[in-house]
């Protein structure tokens, strides 16, 4: 049973990881390039630190009502890096995401 509730766990943090990624506004189907990880060191460490703890995470993101992901690429960003997005950004991000 040990065995069991630990291959959930690392499953759960590569599921964690790759879900960081997609609402950062990465591709769901690509791994996290190396790149990135190094361009954008803060939400690497972030992102994996909460993977690690997923559990947490998922009950902390549920009770605050599934709000969307404060880290994003900020819009005209020629290198593509990672960081924490304003209030005012995330809003503008919301909307262009929205169907129409």
């Amino acid at each position: 049973m040990g065995t069991v509730l630990a291959l959930g766990h690392v499953i759960g943090v590569a599921i964690a990881l790759w879900t960081f990624n997609a609402r950062a506004g990465g591709s769901f189907w690509h791994g996290v390039p190396p790149a990135l990880i190094l361009i954008s060191p803060e939400w690497f460490l972030v992102s994996a630190g909460k993977a690690l703890g997923w559990e947490i995470t998922l009950a902390v993101w549920l009770l605050r009502g599934q709000p969307s992901s404060p880290w994003g690429v900020r819009r005209g960003s020629r290198s593509g890096r990672i960081s924490r997005l304003s209030p005012a950004e995330r809003a503008a991000r919301e909307r262009e995401m929205r169907p129409a």
